[in-house]
């Protein structure tokens, strides 16, 4: 189950807990080496950031688009 809570702490992030131990997110990112949970964190990451250039690519496209129709 993806929860976007638990995806920043695994990514490192405390901002956004609320319980007193901000300290320890860190110890969880060291589980993670070397796991397919790692692996797979990873390869969320790279999409993420491949589907946000695509939209940005998209949204260019788009008003490219648009302004071929003022002509």
């Amino acid at each position: 189950m993806y929860c976007k809570h638990r995806i920043r702490i695994l990514q490192g992030l405390a901002d956004g807990i609320v319980s007193e131990n901000t300290a320890d997110v860190q110890k969880v990112v060291e589980w993670l080496a070397g796991t397919d949970v790692e692996e797979a964190l990873r390869a969320v990451s790279t999409l993420e950031k491949e589907a946000d250039r695509i939209k940005s690519a998209l949204s260019a496209a788009k008003h490219a688009l648009s302004r071929c129709f003022l002509d």
